[in-house]
């Protein structure tokens, strides 16, 4: 018998001693290893084009963050200007 029979027929051997109420909690464990071994089998995960047809192609990003910088540098600026203010009271 092989190595991984050996450790295969102690493993059933075990699993035949385990309480009824606890074989829920040793499936849950197993299938958490099994899909553990799943996603690293898998590797690398391309999205490349995920994001296609939904409209970001039509997107000036360049155009859009000039405009946002402007708001900004704006908002900034007035908020400087009220705190020079001289307070009424």
């Amino acid at each position: 018998m092989s190595n991984t029979g050996i450790k295969l027929a102690r493993i059933n051997k075990q699993l035949a001693m385990i309480p009824s109420h606890k074989l829920d909690e040793v499936e849950d464990f197993v299938s958490f290893i099994l899909t553990r071994k799943k996603i690293k089998a898998m590797g690398v995960v391309k999205l490349g084009g995920i994001w296609e047809g939904m409209g970001f192609e039509k997107l000036n990003l360049k155009k859009e963050l000039k405009l946002l910088r402007n708001d900004l540098s704006k908002a900034i600026l007035e908020q400087a200007v009220i705190e020079k203010l001289p307070s009424q009271g």
